[in-house]
């Protein structure tokens, strides 16, 4: 989690929002449920299915995947610590799954990581807020110039994750900017609740061409 860089006057706009933040996977980089349904092929079961066993349940716990992202075990510990989510799904994993999610073979959304650009560039906060791994920042650093964020927060840094409240908080912190003046963009429901309660903007990103809409919208930059 990076210190924002000085403050700028924000642009105006009907809106009345300084600041917007963006998840990564899913909104930055292609989702990552993509992956998980290919290896849901393996198993002829549903995408919601596997992801559940894989990534967790929608609500934050114990999961293995959970706890590598609020720092607390290594990448290398999640396989084989999803035995009984396994096992609860009647399913024999083949001990690669976390290994096919973690592979670098994501396409970036080179227009959305322009947009982020040109809105620093215009005077908006931004800010990158996801859920990642220690190990995962190098990998995110050659996707996305981190310059253009003024905060990045990262859950494993923050001992916190979507959709905790915690790092919402600190999200908005770090920009120094009021929770009514925020915009978000994630691509999991889930994780725009929280946003929402505590009075965020917020944009369900179902693909590139409807979030660059939505920003068109609600930050214009022309």
């Amino acid at each position: 989690m990076e210190r924002p860089m000085e403050r700028r006057s924000p642009p105006r706009n009907a809106s009345g929002i300084e600041a917007v933040v963006f998840d990564y996977g899913g909104v930055i980089i292609s989702p990552i449920v993509e992956k998980v349904a290919v290896l849901a092929d393996r198993f002829g079961i549903t995408m919601p299915e596997l992801l559940e066993v894989l990534l967790g349940p929608r609500e934050s716990g114990d999961h293995p995947w959970h706890r590598c992202e609020r720092g607390e075990i290594e990448v290398a510990d999640i396989q084989g610590l999803l035995g009984p989510w396994a096992d609860a799904a009647g399913l024999d994993l083949h001990g690669d799954e976390i290994d096919v999610l973690m592979d670098p073979t994501y396409s970036v959304l080179d227009v959305v990581v322009e947009r982020i650009g040109r809105l620093k560039a215009a005077g908006y906060r931004t800010a990158l807020l996801t859920n990642t791994f220690a190990e995962y920042r190098p990998t995110m650093q050659q996707v996305v110039p981190f310059d253009h964020f003024d905060a990045i927060v990262e859950s494993f840094e923050v001992k916190a994750r979507k959709p905790e409240r915690a790092i919402y908080e600190a999200t908005a912190v770090m920009l120094g900017v009021d929770h009514s003046r925020i915009l978000y963009l994630d691509d999991f429901d889930q994780n725009l609740r929280p946003a929402i309660e505590l009075g965020w903007s917020v944009v369900h990103v179902t693909g590139p061409e409807q979030s660059l809409r939505e920003l068109d919208r609600l930050v214009p930059l022309d």
